[in-house]
């Protein structure tokens, strides 16, 4: 039970970026939900995306601070805002976050949590996979709890040792449902708009345009299923840094009938009930916040299985995955989806139910700020942990 007496907690979060995506979404929703007779949250990341302004506009304490690039002067600036702010306890989300936010949190004595939205490094550069891998091992000594996002990401963390089993924990990403349904009641974008009629068969993602999510893979089915579905249509929200190559391939294979592209859509979850189906082809996942949301508003979605898929999709229920990096296979399974109206309806129906009864934000950010009172509350008077860290059976 928590001591009404006791001031809030405050919890200091910090962001590698605030640009639309999952990580500012999942700090966003715990900073504007966690009870404030409790917690007082404060948030430090870079200005290079909304999220930062709307942060300020929920009246959550922000600060600028660049933790997406090692620079001078950047450790020392978060180890003064832990101690200007008295932050009980910082929580790091993103690479660069995490490697100063656990520094910072170690020299001033306060305890560190660290979120796990994925565990990318197989597509890095030679060697620095192996580097990235080394330093997360490195700084979980100076983290009293890691969470990780699904259960599969809990079990590769482990067996990469990148925690302790004592301090590897899951929260599974949650959604608002009735925030889902609430603006698709109110600002569903139409087919019309998209230049797309009722006959169309739409596939889409909701993504970076990166490595990681395979984006040209979804060209690469759209290709190979035009034929025999003339009327297929595939659209992409979202952006990144394989956009302009993407944009291009499309030129080269002649899809520009079959492929829209648009740009990061704020509450992009009106751009859903244009979707026939949702697709995915990521190498690797966390837990997708888009994957839930296009489950939330009852789409059977069809991605490859890989960590964080095979959490949120029950294959042959809610949706079918294919294996990775096969482009056939993936065709295969949207075709099947695509022939089968009955099928798509009855996978999306089971779609609603599986986010309802599993990923609740609620639970989300219950779970966590469960966490947040055993971290703080293993401190001894004198600042340092007490017993090391709290009991990860309680998450």
């Amino acid at each position: 039970m928590v001591d009404v007496d006791q001031p809030p907690i405050r919890v200091l979060e910090l962001l590698t970026s605030t640009a639309l995506g999952g990580g500012p979404k999942h700090v966003y929703d715990l900073a504007t939900r966690l009870p404030r007779a409790h917690f007082t949250p404060l948030v430090a990341a870079p200005r290079d995306g909304s999220y930062f302004d709307q942060f300020l506009r929920a009246e959550i304490p922000t600060t600028e601070l660049a933790l997406n690039r090692l620079r001078p002067g950047t450790l020392s600036k978060l180890i003064a805002l832990i101690r200007t702010q008295r932050a009980d306890l910082v929580h790091s989300h993103g690479k660069g976050a995490g490697l100063y936010g656990r520094l910072a949190a170690a020299i001033a004595h306060v305890p560190a949590v660290h979120t796990l939205h994925g565990i990318h490094y197989l597509q890095y550069a030679l060697g620095t996979g192996a580097l990235y891998l080394m330093l997360e091992r490195v700084l979980a000594r100076w983290t009293q709890v890691i969470i990780n996002v699904s259960e599969s990401q809990l079990r590769e963390g482990a067996a990469l040792r990148l925690f302790r089993p004592d301090r590897g924990v899951v929260v599974p990403n949650g959604i608002d449902i009735p925030e889902v349904d609430g603006i698709i009641g109110q600002e569903a974008v139409t087919r019309e708009s998209l230049g797309l009629s009722d006959d169309h068969l739409v596939i889409g993602c909701v993504t970076r345009f990166d490595q990681v999510k395979a984006v040209g893979t979804l060209l690469e089915v759209t290709r190979r299923l035009r034929a025999a579905f003339p009327a297929l249509h595939l659209v992409l929200v979202g952006g990144g840094g394989e956009e302009r190559l993407l944009r291009a391939e499309v030129t080269r294979r002649q899809l520009q009938p079959h492929v829209t592209f648009l740009n990061f859509v704020p509450r992009a979850v009106r751009i859903l009930p244009t979707f026939t189906l949702y697709i995915s082809a990521s190498y690797r996942e966390g837990l997708p916040l888009a994957v839930l949301e296009a489950m939330a508003a009852g789409l059977p979605v069809v991605a490859t299985r890989v960590g964080g898929h095979i959490d949120a999709v029950e294959d042959g229920v809610t949706g079918l995955l294919a294996e990775p990096g096969d482009p056939a296979a993936l065709a295969e399974k949207t075709a099947d989806l695509l022939a089968n109206h009955g099928l798509r309806r009855s996978m999306g129906e089971a779609a609603r139910r599986r986010s309802e009864r599993l990923f609740s934000i609620d639970r989300m950010v219950a779970d966590t700020a469960g966490i947040y009172r055993g971290v703080v509350g293993a401190r001894s008077p004198a600042g340092e942990l007490a017993h090391g860290v709290w009991p990860a059976s309680r998450a």
